[in-house]
């Protein structure tokens, strides 16, 4: 059994998402219910497809266009995951998948929307425990329960990206076009197959030749670019490309460049407050947490928001303010660069962030022999998060 994702950390390992059950996610919504409702409500229940997708299969079979298709958020294809979709009521879905089942449960006066998450529910297998380990975990959870841990973006938010030197978002907001447009057509990530490792190689040798690289292109969106770009390369070509990238992915670009600022500030805050730390390896960076916390950095850590990066960033704590001044002086950027005037479908909105995260209803199953992993034990824990907030990171904030 080799499946699953494991988390290390020196001295051993654990698995989770060996299979889907391992990892159940539940949304938590607040939605109206009414008989009259303009809005059909569906429960999406999935295992093996990433939300995008389903949402993709369910528009075309249905003819219905994605944008009329509203969601909460992104669910991890890793995972037994459910959550809830709309449509205006002059639509009616129907899919039937291997893995992915569409339950209608009512009509609502409004869609669903980030803004009627109330949290998300968990149920997570961790697998592999090493018997000798076992105590040490239970301590740690309940560390967790009572200080809490760390509110960072995990590496989900970091699918478009393989290196912290190669945000297509930053070359954006430093205006270097043809550097981004080269990193959103040749960018290699593990999961590509071998013949798309290849063509990705293969326009990056090109670079610059739109003639030959037209036959390469894959999709509408590579062949639009290409074709803007074969007209000529100025400030406004160059802009015009990225312009033909479709909002969603440049949204997910934008989120995942604010994603790693707003935690390099909480990774240079974290000393401040938390005299142990350890550090966990990640995608892109590495995660820095804390066993436990006095009582008054405790309190003043709690309270602590850090904002995520535009041009606008709404006033935060003084200590807060220098943290984000140095990683923006890191990377080479200011707030005013985030006020991207010729790239029309997407921008950059800031909100508040809180530093940590508790999680509620922490419960923790009886330690078990691993039936996938003979000599090891398995736990199940149960718990709750707010809107956002990451349970691998909770995991990850275990330290083991």
């Amino acid at each position: 059994m080799d499946s699953g994702l494991i988390l290390y950390k020196e001295g051993g390992n654990l698995k989770i998402k060996v299979i889907p059950e391992d990892f159940i996610v539940k949304e938590l919504v607040n939605i109206k219910y009414a008989a009259g409702g303009r809005y059909r409500i569906y429960l999406l229940e999935k295992r093996h497809w990433n939300t995008m997708d389903a949402l993709k299969f369910i528009s075309r079979e249905n003819k219905v266009p994605l944008s009329k298709i509203g969601s909460g958020g992104r669910k991890d294809r890793h995972a037994l995951t459910y959550q809830y979709i709309s449509v205006p009521r002059e639509y009616e879905l129907q899919f039937e998948r291997p893995n992915v089942r569409l339950q209608f449960v009512g009509f609502a006066g409004d869609f669903v929307s980030p803004a009627v998450l109330e949290g998300n529910y968990f149920e997570i297998t961790l697998r592999r425990i090493e018997p000798g380990r076992v105590d040490e975990i239970r301590s740690r959870l309940s560390e967790v329960e009572a200080f809490g841990y760390p509110n960072f973006f995990d590496d989900q938010r970091f699918g478009s990206v393989e290196d912290p030197e190669e945000f297509i978002a930053e070359r954006i907001i430093k205006k270097h076009y043809n550097g981004a447009l080269k990193l959103y057509f040749t960018t290699i990530h593990p999961e590509d197959k071998r013949e798309e490792k290849e063509r990705k190689r293969k326009i990056a040798g090109l670079w610059g030749r739109w003639e030959e690289i037209l036959p390469l292109c894959r999709t509408p969106v590579e062949k639009d670019i290409v074709k803007i770009l074969q007209e000529g390369q100025s400030k406004k070509h160059l802009a015009a490309a990225l312009n033909a990238i479709p909002k969603e992915e440049l949204s997910m670009f934008f989120s995942a460049y604010q994603s790693f600022l707003w935690n390099k500030t909480l990774e240079k805050l974290l000393p401040l407050f938390a005299g142990e730390l350890f550090t966990v390896k990640g995608k892109i960076m590495d995660y820095t947490f804390y066993r436990a916390l006095p009582p008054g950095k405790l309190k003043a850590l709690r309270k602590l928001e850090i904002p995520t990066v535009s041009s606008r960033i709404p006033d935060a704590a003084p200590e807060v303010k220098k943290a984000l001044e140095e990683v923006l002086a890191e990377r080479g950027v200011k707030p005013s660069d985030f006020n991207l005037k010729k790239i029309r479908k997407s921008f950059f909105k800031s909100f508040m962030r809180p530093a940590i995260v508790f999680p509620q209803g922490l419960y923790s199953s009886p330690f078990e022999v691993d039936d996938l992993y003979p000599g090891y034990r398995k736990v199940k824990i149960k718990f709750t998060l707010p809107p956002g907030s990451f349970a691998t990171m909770m995991i990850k904030s275990l330290g083991i």
